[in-house]
């Protein structure tokens, strides 16, 4: 971190600039991302005021004033109102930086759920072609693979399911309407 100090209407004095440099250079504790510091001091009749310039990362400028009938009490109060900017800029950046971290991982999280197969429901037509016996339809079920068949019996007209089950027996299903 680069520090330069300025005096305006005061003489030079190297123990203000000392007690300067000693409250400026522990800020870096506090925000690493501190590039330069300009300090002006300056003295109106018996106002005594300090204003701090900090340039951080990202372009980002960060100012403190402040001014009392001290140098030394302006000094203190304007490197403490800078530190409470930094803290304050530092938990801004942390909170977006969360904030993306939770907006991505919900994005993964989208993108897995997506991934996952969803429960779909698959239409089929069925072609009644002509009344068959339950003998017939047994041997067209086993024809086709499938583990049901919906057919029309031949000797009471009625709609039926042939269910084959789990254990390998077959089960009819009558529809009463």
């Amino acid at each position: 971190m680069k520090i330069s100090i300025s005096e305006r209407h005061m003489p030079e004095s190297t123990a203000l600039n000392e007690y300067a440099l000693s409250k400026i250079e522990p800020l870096a504790r506090y925000f690493d991302g501190i590039i330069s510091v300009h300090v002006v001091m300056d003295v109106e009749k018996e106002r005594h005021i300090v204003d701090l310039v900090a340039h951080l990362v990202r372009g980002k400028v960060v100012k403190a004033h402040a001014e009392s009938t001290n140098m030394y009490a302006s000094i203190d109060e304007a490197v403490s109102e800078l530190k409470a900017q930094l803290k304050k800029y530092k938990e801004r950046l942390r909170d977006k930086r969360s904030a993306r971290r939770i907006a991505a991982q919900a994005r993964q999280r989208a993108n897995e759920e997506d991934a996952q197969p969803q429960e779909t429901i698959t239409y089929s037509k069925v072609y009644l072609r002509k009344p068959m016996t339950l003998e017939e339809a047994r041997l067209q079920l086993e024809s086709y693979h499938k583990d049901f068949l919906v057919f029309i019996d031949a000797e009471s007209r009625d709609l039926n399911i042939l269910h084959r089950r789990q254990d390998g027996q077959y089960e009819l299903l009558q529809l009463i309407y």
